[in-house]
């Protein structure tokens, strides 16, 4: 039988054999540079990414615009290329007109831009690194390096759910070849996002299945402060849906005690401490942000109760998408089904907690992909308990019974 530390050292090993791999492959395919399904998001990270590294405000609008242009020139020449246009030539109109609409004729609103200046943290994260590399540049440096530490997290919530080692790996090659990976190496605060839910994750697991306080409380702090900064409304989200998970935890005999107490008041305590966080600051509420989606951006008139429109648009939304071949959503609700039994049958507590990362943004069909990545956060959990049954060498240390002890080192 392996000891502890061989078991350590060979999940290690080849927990980063699977990281370099998906990185050489996002390396490899960063000269295509095509643009993320949701563009203007992406301009307006760059224009506050330029201002976090001192440029003033009509600066940092000229450069963000000549990264975009640049990107926007060059993915005009592949995509032409990849269509069959062999001999395609670069055609420098589409850089001029890229950069006589960004500068002269965007009709952005302001209130449109608040929303991303509440999101300071990404941006700042990348104008850190931009002196090395470039603001556009490091943008993808800040995702991708998101993107990786998630991974790694998966392959943490797996051995402490009992996983095995081929279970963690699996787990970590999901993360990457699902949706989770692609989407999240864009330059985007949904990388970030997701990573930093499952480092909440993570803590809610220590607190409620491990009993582990003071590693559990930090790291749960720790996700949800650094989520305040990256995207303060869906971590406002999440805190509520730790919070109902951590009270169905106390309802729960076997789940009863210290750390599912301290889960819910540091649940309570991040609830309250981000939305009074984001008032303090000024930055918009939930209103606004269904005020956006209703509105074009704010390029139309508020509508008058944004609830019942937003329920309004979840019927007709998923009375549509899932008969749209294009969106296979009947793919991830049939892996979620099958990632959920399979850890409903290996740890309730895990599964209860698992749930709660299934908060979905505001549905818009165009923005179909990224509204739903959090989904996929339960196959990437679930489904590897779903492989072979584990030997007694590679299994997670809680999970090993006195029985198994005793017969190891017999």
């Amino acid at each position: 039988m392996g000891s502890p530390c061989t078991v350590t050292r060979r999940l290690v090993a080849g927990g980063i054999l699977i990281a370099a791999v998906f990185t050489v492959f996002q390396v490899l395919g960063y000269h295509s540079d095509t643009l993320p399904p949701a563009n203007n998001d992406v301009y307006r990270y760059t224009v506050q990414a330029h201002g976090a590294t001192g440029a003033g405000p009509d600066e940092a609008v000229r450069r963000a615009a000549a990264d975009w242009c640049r990107s926007r020139y060059g993915n005009d020449t592949a995509s032409r290329r990849v269509e069959g246009v062999v001999d395609a030539e670069p055609n420098p109109k589409v850089y001029r007109d890229c950069m006589d609409w960004l500068t002269r004729h965007d009709g952005t609103t302001e209130r449109y831009k608040e929303i991303f200046y509440a999101r300071p943290g990404y941006p700042f994260l990348a104008s850190l690194i931009a002196p090395l590399t470039g603001v556009w540049a490091a943008l993808w440096v800040v995702s991708l390096a998101f993107t990786l530490a998630g991974g790694a997290l998966a392959i943490v919530l797996i051995r402490l759910a009992g996983g095995s080692v081929r279970g963690a790996w699996i787990g970590e090659i999901l993360f990457f070849a699902l949706p989770t990976g692609s989407l999240g190496v864009q330059r985007l605060t949904d990388g970030p996002a997701v990573t930093l839910t499952l480092a909440a994750l993570v803590g809610a697991v220590l607190l409620a299945c491990r009993r582990s306080l003071l590693p559990g409380t930090f790291a749960l702090c720790g996700a949800l402060a650094l989520g305040y900064f990256v995207r303060y409304s869906a971590f406002t989200l999440l805190c509520a849906a730790l919070l109902v998970a951590s009270l169905i935890c106390l309802g729960r005999r076997g789940s009863r005690h210290a750390g599912t107490v301290a889960l819910a008041g540091v649940s309570s305590v991040g609830l309250v401490g981000i939305t009074v966080g984001a008032r303090l600051m000024g930055w918009p509420g939930a209103s606004s942000t269904m005020q956006d989606t209703f509105t074009d951006h704010f390029k139309q008139p508020d509508v008058a109760d944004p609830v019942h429109q937003l329920v309004r648009l979840n019927t007709e939304f998923w009375s549509y998408v899932p008969w749209q071949h294009q969106t296979a959503a009947f793919l991830p609700i049939a892996l979620c089904g099958l990632a959920l039994a399979a850890l409903w049958r290996t740890d309730v507590t895990v599964a209860v907690l698992t749930i709660c990362l299934l908060v979905v943004a505001h549905p818009v069909y165009g923005q179909y992909a990224r509204l739903v990545l959090p989904i996929w956060l339960l196959p990437v959990l679930g489904l590897p308990f779903l492989t072979p049954k584990r030997s007694a060498e590679d299994r997670a240390p809680h999970d090993r019974s006195p029985a198994a002890a005793v017969k190891s080192t017999a």
